[in-house]
């Protein structure tokens, strides 16, 4: 009695999968079509601000970095955009005096690290001081300090 039970439960679930399979490859003309894998990305709008490149360079004969721009004059749409083929580099303002939405950037051994557009409420051009942390791939550190200017030449004001 209990294997004639167990063969009907298992004959009653076969059918309810057959049945869902079947019901499954029935089309009706209201329904949405599956989605095709990739499911397409919208176009963005973005456009990203153009770069005022900074080179950050280690010099082995004198133990010592070159920032090139070393005084940045940032155009108000331009983003700073620092990168080193040598090493990682970390850029630090000053919380108080950052011109950008942050004050610490970090770029790994030939990335860049974008300040993005400085912030709109610095009235006047002033040159602000920077910090420049360059780690060498071995772990040693050094640092050099650079400048930058954001300039406000074609804004109101």
């Amino acid at each position: 009695m209990v294997i004639e039970t167990l063969l009907l439960l298992n004959l009653i679930a076969l059918l309810l999968v057959l049945w869902m399979l079947m019901r499954r490859k029935e089309k009706k003309p209201d329904e949405e079509p599956l989605p095709e894998f990739p499911i397409p990305r919208p176009q963005s709008n973005f456009i990203e601000p153009p770069r005022q490149e900074v080179k950050i360079t280690f010099i082995k004969d004198d133990s010592a970095i070159r920032i090139e721009p070393p005084n940045l004059i940032l155009a108000p749409d331009k983003q700073a955009a620092w990168s080193s083929p040598s090493g990682k580099v970390e850029i630090r303002f000053s919380p108080r005096d950052s011109p950008f939405g942050g004050s610490s950037f970090i770029a790994a051994t030939n990335g860049v690290s974008l300040s993005g557009v400085p912030r709109e409420n610095a009235q006047q051009e002033r040159q602000i001081n920077y910090i420049v942390l360059f780690t060498m791939t071995d772990g040693r550190l050094f640092f050099q300090t650079a400048t930058v200017v954001v300039s406000r030449r074609g804004q109101p004001g």
